[in-house]
């Protein structure tokens, strides 16, 4: 089953006419989700006038377990919304016209992960500079501003999908900061046991492409901190100056050793972890009597970033293929540090991130 936007409908899912703000409420006439199952469908959101993918899962046996993933392409395929069995785990815009520029969601990092120092990096000779936004350097990447265009909407008896791209070429504003043609792609797969992340970059230049990729997810605190329990199973984390890294490695320690589980009470973390493996992921829970989501990814998605501001109502568990400043680590030597992934011309380049709803 395909999605063809420009008649409003596919084969056996009803596309809605609206839906009420970031809460994503069903519109008067949209058809109802089945009773079981997994159902795909594009919305249309009354305020900004977005389509929004709405991806959703009921089990049939146990009517309380449920899951719904809600992704705004046109605010950079941020994924900002994710229900299990009800409950919503990431922060909402106050509007969602507002959703690029809010703390909420799930913003992507491409094709830099954090922070680049000063807003410059260098790969073979090649200068690429941004424009501050974080202090002196540049943060968080080109491509979650942009808007991204709705591919394939599908659901499947034991899965639905969809895909978003964006083709970065010279009729991107911000080409010039990283003239490189490439397009990217995210694919969202949700499943009875939780929800995958895709990416891949398919070059089409002839120059060779250097980026990270990463996910920058803003995980609610619904009740008190000591509430939510975190877990990593990484022993070494990147030594930083002013948070960006040296590409020295160091055993973790204190507060920054997650390998037994500890509480969010007092702990106030922002640092770069290396060493995750597919298999090994890392995990939180909010509350003794929910699931636990276990976070990992395929073999490129090397890095993990901690964020836990002790003042803020969420925290953060970033799965990324690179390091912070990833770009200039490389540039300095630093080639396992920075983990800088690189497509060749014409050639192509995926994985994907694993968020497991984990009820034992």
């Amino acid at each position: 089953m395909k999605a063809k936007r420009t008649r409003g409908r596919r084969a056996g899912v009803l596309l809605s006419a609206m839906v009420a703000g970031a809460g994503g409420a069903r519109a008067e006439g949209e058809s109802a989700p089945l009773a079981s199952g997994f159902t795909a469908a594009v919305e249309a959101d009354a305020e900004t006038g977005w389509q929004l993918i709405v991806l959703r899962y009921q089990d049939a046996k146990a009517p309380e377990r449920s899951l719904e993933v809600r992704v705004a392409p046109h605010a950079g395929g941020n994924l900002f919304s994710w229900k299990v069995d009800g409950e919503e785990l990431l922060m909402q815009p106050p509007k969602l016209a507002d959703l690029v520029d809010q703390r909420a969601g799930t913003p992507l990092m491409f094709p830099t992960v954090n922070r680049v120092r000063d807003g410059r990096m260098s790969f073979e000779g090649r200068k690429f500079s941004f424009e501050p936004n974080n202090g002196k350097n540049f943060i968080h990447g080109l491509a979650r501003r942009r808007p991204f265009t709705i591919g394939q909407v599908e659901a499947k008896a034991r899965l639905a999908t969809a895909e978003a791209f964006l083709e970065w070429d010279e009729g991107q504003p911000d080409f010039d900061r990283f003239p490189i043609k490439h397009r990217l792609t995210l694919t969202y797969t949700l499943r009875k046991g939780g929800l995958a992340i895709g990416y891949k970059v398919n070059s089409r230049d002839r120059a060779r492409l250097p980026f990270g990729f990463g996910l920058h997810p803003y995980f609610r605190i619904p009740g008190p901190r000591e509430e939510v329990t975190i877990s990593s199973p990484l022993s070494k984390r990147m030594e930083a100056v002013e948070l960006l890294p040296t590409g020295k490695l160091i055993p973790v320690a204190g507060a920054h050793d997650l390998r037994r589980p500890v509480t969010l009470a007092g702990l106030a973390l922002d640092d770069v972890y290396l060493g995750m493996t597919p298999g090994r992921p890392a995990w939180f829970r909010v509350g003794a009597e929910r699931p636990r989501i276990k976070m990992e990814g395929s073999r490129d998605f090397t890095h993990l970033v901690v964020y836990t501001p002790p003042d803020k109502p969420f925290f953060c568990i970033e799965n990324q293929t690179s390091s912070t400043d990833a770009h200039n680590l490389y540039a300095a030597g630093k080639k396992r540090e920075s983990n800088l992934l690189v497509v060749p011309p014409g050639k192509s380049r995926s994985g994907e991130v694993i968020w497991t709803v984990d009820r034992r």
